[in-house]
């Protein structure tokens, strides 16, 4: 069966900074969790305006969506978009921008252009006709009507350690995640554990061999089935006794017993501490803390998108687009009506059809 799943991306840090409280306090509400993650966090600097207590409500019941808008600022009269939204292009912004007009729908827009370079990723520029032109009621029109504003749609949908897909919120997630976590984790140390252990066993047997390497060469010559002459004699496992059979001769020069011991009191060690950590569920969650820590210090970077709240966008209307240049209408006395721009004209002194004249002007 198919079924769809929308997980934003998040920041690294914030995420283990979650883990690790959850570590400590098991039974952390979401409003816990949310001093650490404050809301997805995309690739770009485009901000996330998704007001907090949608993003409260999308946590708590795994659905929900989010907007994310483009950044831009003034530079010599021109608005410079320096950052989209994620997965926006900037060539179909341009190409939607450019669009409207030659639609005759943005007459306050004179000029387009693309300044994206290595230096600046993204640097498209718009220049106003004007400067008079209200660059804010047109940013809001343009965050409406192109990607420079996107919507995400938001689905916490994902398969749980049960083996069932669920829609889930932000705290039963990172819970289960941990248990997954604490998990691999016990398995990864009892693995290292049984390989510690299966060495230690032989090196022991090997350690037997060079305590009696003579008597273990004696055997090696003299007789058709060594292994269990070697097992019987020295009370050793078939393991121990395949090792020995497989060391090479240049592994019976004297220094190899100091080898053995040194490997012996190393592993010896470690394998105490790995008891210690699979013995004790505090210990065992320290070290996924200091595990979490030091991936989120490696792998991790800032918050690149900042939540800030904005006005909701809005495109222009029809009656926006109409220009408020001052016009005097004239109706003449036959009825036609005609509209000059300004208020500084003779409407007595226009034109006229033979036999008709002047009758009303009004100023608009």
């Amino acid at each position: 069966v198919g079924m769809s799943t929308d997980i934003p991306p998040h920041n690294l840090r914030e995420v283990a900074n979650a883990c690790i409280h959850l570590l400590k306090d098991p039974g952390a509400s979401l409003d816990d969790l949310m001093q650490y993650i404050k809301g997805p966090d995309f690739p770009t600097e485009a901000e996330v305006i998704t007001p907090i207590n949608d993003i409260i409500r999308m946590y708590a019941e795994g659905k929900g969506s989010l907007k994310q808008r483009a950044v831009y600022e003034r530079e010599d009269g021109d608005i410079v978009v320096t950052a989209l939204p994620y997965q926006v292009s900037g060539a179909k912004v341009l190409e939607q921008i450019a669009d409207q007009m030659n639609k005759k729908k943005l007459p306050m827009v004179s000029d387009l252009r693309d300044e994206s370079d290595h230096e600046n990723p993204t640097r498209l520029v718009i220049t106003p006709r004007s400067n008079r032109v209200d660059v804010e009621q047109l940013m809001s029109h343009l965050f409406a009507s192109t990607d420079l504003e996107k919507n995400y749609r938001v689905n916490l949908n994902m398969i749980g350690i049960d083996g069932r897909p669920q829609v889930k919120s932000l705290d039963m997630i990172l819970n289960e995640w941990l248990q997954f976590r604490m998990v691999t984790v016990r398995r990864r140390l009892q693995f290292r554990l049984d390989k510690v252990l299966e060495r230690l066993h032989i090196l022991e047997g090997l350690l037997v061999a060079f305590l009696n390497i003579d008597e273990v060469i004696h055997i090696l010559r003299t007789e058709d089935a060594p292994k269990p002459v070697l097992m019987e004699r020295f009370g050793i496992t078939d393991r121990q006794a395949e090792a020995i059979l497989e060391l090479k001769l240049r592994h019976l020069a004297k220094l190899e017993e100091m080898k053995i011991r040194g490997e012996q009191d190393e592993l010896s060690a470690e394998r105490d501490e790995l008891q210690a950590i699979l013995g004790s569920e505090d210990r065992l969650r320290e070290l996924i803390k200091t595990e979490l820590q030091q991936d989120a210090e490696t792998f991790g970077d800032e918050r690149r998108s900042p939540i800030v709240e904005r006005k909701e966008a809005r495109a222009f209307s029809e009656t926006d687009l109409v220009s408020n240049d001052p016009v005097t209408v004239v109706l003449s006395d036959k009825g036609w009506v005609r509209a000059a721009k300004g208020h500084d004209i003779d409407p007595a002194g226009l034109s006229y059809k033979s036999g008709d004249r002047f009758s009303l002007a009004a100023k608009g």
